[in-house]
């Protein structure tokens, strides 16, 4: 004689099934999602890597955003596209792999060379007028698949066909330059270049930037901006810059200030950070006058240190 099911036992019966289907259609579903995205990722062309190198020339106007990969894009020019004695304008877009960025050959032209799947990514320049008029060239490099198709399909990350990528920025040539890295891992030194203007943007992932020599020709300002990541910033002093502003979320940023600060000379730095831990770490030849706030807009005096400098001409 069969025994009939209590309610309860009816209703987890139920449940049981019903969470068993939802499992069985929930793995379907992302079987047939990979499968898809796999199959996406396929069509874009030959995911095998292979070295490729570039030379763009800067402020040299370019026919399109599309130059063939491993050519160059036209014949040193010094200062083309650009009035005489203002400083060139470059933009570098860097995205999804691990980068290197840093000091060059002396002239116009910028150099790139590295490993990557020219079926997967894309390396483009394009020289343009910016908002302001100026001419400026921009640099890009990125996944040429949708960031769905890349996830599901696991495309990118660590591993032998993550691209590698090496940007070499001219030495001895006047720049405002503009460098936005993100869901990558970046080595910058920009040591020794010839800056009037620097903005960095890096984002998701672990960054290291560095100035080993100092810049030449009087950099006015620094911008950097760090994000869902970390952050280590050496040589500061070597910037020579009259002000920087940093700003970081959601990581670690730890700077150091030290570096060749000229004599006497004053500079403005303001650092903030949000969901993560900022480290500053200054030198005891800098004289510091420090304004400390917490997010609770408390106010901590300046730290002192039995070793700072008392020299009146210290910076």
């Amino acid at each position: 004689m069969k025994k009939k099911l209590s309610g309860w036992q009816m209703a987890g019966l139920v449940a049981g099934i019903g969470c068993f289907t939802i499992v069985v259609v929930v793995a379907v579903g992302v079987a047939v999602a990979v499968s898809w995205a796999r199959s996406a990722v396929a069509e874009l062309g030959d995911p095998t890597p292979a070295n490729h190198t570039r030379t763009v020339t800067l402020g040299q106007p370019s026919a399109g955003d599309a130059a063939p990969a491993g050519g160059a894009s036209g014949a040193a020019a010094k200062g083309a596209g650009s009035k005489s004695g203002d400083p060139l304008r470059l933009t570098v877009e860097l995205a999804e792999g691990d980068f290197t960025i840093r000091k060059g050959p002396a002239g116009g032209q910028v150099q790139v060379e590295g490993t990557y799947a020219e079926g997967m990514y894309e390396l483009t320049e394009n020289t343009a007028a910016d908002e302001a008029g100026h001419s400026r060239t921009t640099i890009r490099f990125k996944s040429k698949a949708p960031l769905w198709a890349r996830i599901l399909g696991g495309m990118g990350g660590e591993g032998p066909n993550r691209p590698r990528l090496t940007v070499l920025i001219p030495a001895g040539v006047p720049i405002d330059l503009s460098l936005r890295v993100g869901m990558a891992e970046s080595r910058i030194d920009l040591g020794g270049l010839t800056l009037s203007d620097l903005g960095i943007d890096l984002s998701m992932g672990n960054h290291i930037l560095d100035f080993k020599e100092p810049v030449v020709g009087g950099l006015r300002r620094v911008r950097l901006n760090a994000s869902m990541g970390n952050l280590t910033v050496d040589n500061l002093g070597n910037t020579g810059a009259e002000a920087i502003e940093a700003t970081g979320s959601m990581g670690n940023f730890t700077a150091d200030l030290g570096g060749a600060w000229q004599p006497e000379s004053n500079a403005e730095l303001n650092f903030s950070q949000s969901m993560g831990q900022l480290t500053l770490q200054v030198p005891s030849s800098v004289r510091l006058d420090a304004n400390i706030t917490n997010s609770q807009g408390g106010t901590t005096s300046s730290p002192n240190s039995d070793e700072e400098t008392k020299d009146p001409k210290a910076p």
